[in-house]
């Protein structure tokens, strides 16, 4: 029963998605509490598989009873589970905070456009999680891309063109992973992702199957918004509808950040990627030049969104960075634990702001000076996150930092420990002044308070206690979990 909660997963989004779509002929809002029983019902199915695989190892189905690498197969690991887990959570979380901001921000006729492909771009993420076949993985990628391109336009004006940039920049990514599985494919004849890893350590010196590495890295490079092929990220992120924001910074980024970890690690292995040590200190360069451009160019805005927007660009090179260390298990570590540590970060930090759009027409910093006492509570689930983007222990965004602090001692790289500092210091710097603003600025009379609706605000302060009680797991208990994840890499044996 077990090896068929993967495939059930997937399946039971993409009927809901249908369902959402014919259910609109008799009620509008209809769309809302179908698609949160849906991720409501997925995120217990992907608890069941999490427990399952950390237990007992790997679940592998094959479509069909189709045997691989002839037929398509699920295969669904510690990393692909724990990612299910991570974007399922932060898709119900996400899909709670819409309903108010969705009834304000869309017109009544496309809110169940608007829910249907809000749950397909929820089944492309989870098909992503679960898939062990290269063209399979493709094809959920896309499903989930052209769902979230369309769902940035329904803001209108502005985000039209924002989608537009997107899809194109989106296109060019896919485009370039499409032609790296064809490459692979004419190395290895097979599409299998365990088959082409078994057969790719015969062909280490193969040219094409170089070239397929160089095209999966440059588009999965795009798709994440890696400096300098970030352009795409902060118009799309600024003036897309308030709860697609949500969803799309935290599970749709790291879903991408997992296609590569995935592809780099599981089909290509460590052995591989050593032989070209020059490479990857290159990309450790430009990781750590979108950590400190990303904050310097976030310090240089005035808009709250696209302030954040920024500051994710630097947080996607926190991952690539770490991804860099090949031969310590610290890095690995701080890469798959930032999937859930920054979406933590980002979707509290980005309720918050979208809140403040939504309550007080608050789009630029100086905007918010005030509110922290005429909304405290939002101001305080703000100001953890903040201080978690900081780095302040034992918050999620001081782990990660350890864990690259760490990987940089263990491998004789000190320059990174410096690139981690400046990096706190330039978050301290851009945080600090929306803190400021909220609570130190504007008018020092009282105030009534005006706190977002309920749906938007404890969803807010939940994430933003969980910034600080993941953190504390992570030091005390999550270790052990991150290295059986290194394991399954092959990152340490």
């Amino acid at each position: 029963m077990i090896e068929h909660l993967p495939i059930t997963v997937v399946a039971i989004s993409l009927l809901s998605a249908f369902t959402i779509l014919l259910s609109g002929i008799f009620s509008r809002r209809a769309g809302y509490y179908i698609s949160l029983g849906t991720i409501s019902i997925q995120l217990i199915l992907s608890l069941f598989i999490l427990d399952y695989v950390t237990k007992n190892g790997a679940i592998r189905y094959w479509l069909g009873g189709w045997r691989p690498p002839w037929g398509i197969e699920y295969a669904t690991d510690e990393l692909g589970a724990y990612t299910l887990f991570v974007v399922l959570f932060f898709s119900l979380v996400a899909t709670i905070y819409a309903k108010k901001v969705v009834e304000k921000e869309i017109e009544e006729y496309k809110i169940p456009y608007f829910y249907t492909l809000w749950q397909l771009l929820v089944s492309g993420m989870c098909g992503v999680a679960v898939t062990g076949d290269l063209f399979n993985l493709f094809v959920f990628m896309e499903i989930a891309s052209l769902s979230g391109y369309t769902l940035i336009a329904m803001a209108g004006k502005r985000a039209l063109v924002a989608s537009y940039n997107y899809l194109i920049l989106g296109t060019v990514g896919i485009s370039f992973y499409l032609l790296g599985t064809a490459f692979l494919y004419a190395a290895t004849g097979t599409l299998n992702m365990l088959d082409a890893k078994i057969l790719l350590s015969l062909l280490y010196e193969n040219k094409v199957v170089h070239a397929a590495f160089v095209f999966y890295f440059v588009g999965l490079a795009i798709k994440m918004a890696l400096f300098p092929l970030h352009f795409w990220q902060p118009d799309a992120y600024e003036y897309s509808p308030s709860a697609v924001t949500v969803l799309i910074s935290t599970a749709m980024a790291k879903i991408n950040a997992y296609a590569l970890i995935r592809i780099i690690f599981s089909v290509f292995t460590v052995e591989f990627l050593e032989r070209f040590a020059v490479v990857w200190e290159l990309v450790a360069y430009v990781a750590s030049a979108a950590i400190i451009l990303g904050s310097v160019f976030a310090i240089m805005q005035r808009s709250l969104k696209r302030m954040l927007a920024y500051s994710s660009i630097s947080h996607v090179g926190y991952i690539v960075l770490a991804m860099s260390f090949l031969n310590t298990k610290w890095g690995i570590s701080a890469a798959v634990a930032h999937l859930l540590n920054h979406s933590l970060m980002k979707a509290t930090l980005f309720m918050v702001a979208c809140g403040f759009v939504y309550k007080a027409n608050a789009r630029r910093i100086e905007d918010v000076e005030g509110l922290g006492r005429k909304m405290p509570l939002s101001a305080a689930a703000f100001t953890i996150a903040a201080i978690s983007m900081i780095g302040i222990p034992p918050t999620v965004g001081f782990v990660t930092k350890l864990y690259i602090i760490l990987a940089s001692l263990e491998t004789g790289k000190l320059g990174f420990i410096a690139v981690m500092i400046a990096s706190s210091l330039l978050s301290l710097v851009y945080f600090w002044r929306v803190i400021e603003a909220l609570y130190m600025k504007g008018n020092h009379e009282k105030v009534e308070k005006d706190e977002l609706p309920a749906l938007m605000l404890y969803p807010a302060l939940v994430l933003a206690v969980l910034c600080v009680l993941v953190g504390v797991f992570w030091l005390a208990e999550g270790v052990r979990f991150l290295e059986d994840v290194a394991r399954v890499l092959g990152v340490v044996k």
